[in-house]
């Protein structure tokens, strides 16, 4: 399917608008992300499977046939209030497309049920109990993620990066390699910035204002499981942003950027004039969504392909 792009700001600008209000209770938005998210068509042979990745649900999205290792954790987005898989399903699908291997999209807990850290707590586990399920070394998994999912998404790598240390605490677990790659989709990394502007077609700075005070709960807003816009950036692997000149984010996405390139992390900064913040997650209706998720697939298998052989992956559909 493909809407043409004005046609789609028009149908999505509105529906945003009055699902992400500050008034409307989170629960009420959760249920209408998920509900419209049965509109988007999924690529021809996707199959979903339901699996548990540490405590936490998730879904193993895959689309046609898994011809190699390597595996994608994906963190959607939605403000660290609302989202899911489903509302993630049609991205997920296309991106296993891409790849030709499984996407996992993890239902992390939400705020303002479970502040930060819960969300990242829920991330480590899956990314622990994926490198053992799939069969591939740490090094063949891909952290990606969405708005506030690539800000969760940053801030594990961030954790890897640091051998595992509880930086807040200084408590030190496992040690993992990096992952293969990382990718950021319109990343909000640092939810204590306020925006410039009012609002763009998909969030306002109000709705990201509650968002920030819900995700953060008792905590301190300069602890860099919540702002890891602010920590450190050695040692995490290439990693794809992707932002565009019309979101709110679009500030903070180029300070991130120049930030990971100043500590020397290879950095593909795509900017788009065309699309909006997190269009990816319209890719089952937007043709030029479903090409940034292809540009990312292409990413993504030539870093796959400079990763040294290791044990083979469960493949499969």
């Amino acid at each position: 399917m493909n809407i043409p792009l004005p046609v789609a700001r028009a149908l999505l600008h509105p529906f945003f608008r009055g699902t992400f209000h500050p008034r409307v209770p989170w629960a009420v938005q959760r249920v209408l992300l998920n509900a419209t998210a049965l509109a988007q068509p999924l690529p021809r042979g996707t199959v979903v499977k339901e699996v548990r990745l540490g405590k936490r649900r998730a879904e193993r999205v895959t689309s046609g046939t898994v011809t190699a290792p390597g595996t994608v954790l994906y963190l959607h987005g939605g403000g660290f209030t609302v989202g899911s898989p489903a509302t993630h399903r049609s991205l997920a699908a296309h991106l296993a497309q891409a790849t030709e291997r499984p996407v996992h999209v993890l239902d992390y807990r939400l705020a303002p049920e479970h502040p930060c850290p819960a969300a990242l707590e829920d991330t480590l586990e899956a990314i622990e109990a994926l490198t053992e399920s799939e069969g591939d070394a740490a090094s063949s998994l891909v952290l990606a993620g969405d708005s506030a999912g690539g800000g969760i998404a940053l801030a594990a790598a961030q954790h890897l990066a640091a051998g595992g240390a509880d930086r807040s605490e200084g408590d030190r677990g496992g040690s993992h390699p990096a992952p293969a790659a990382l990718v950021l989709i319109s990343p909000w990394a640092d939810p204590g910035d306020t925006a410039e502007r009012s609002r763009d077609l998909v969030v306002s700075r109000a709705w990201g204002l509650a968002c920030a005070t819900a995700y953060l709960g008792d905590g301190d807003p300069s602890d860099p499981r919540y702002a890891p816009a602010g920590a450190g950036f050695t040692g995490l692997p290439p990693t794809y942003l992707h932002t565009n000149r019309r979101e709110l984010l679009y500030p903070q996405c180029l300070r991130l950027a120049a930030s990971l390139r100043g500590a020397g992390v290879e950095t593909n900064l795509v900017v788009s004039d065309v699309l909006w913040h997190a269009a990816q997650a319209q890719a089952g209706l937007v043709s030029k969504a479903a090409a940034s998720v292809g540009d990312i697939g292409v990413f993504l298998t030539g870093r796959w392909a400079q990763q040294p052989a290791g044990p083979a992956a469960a493949h499969g559909a």
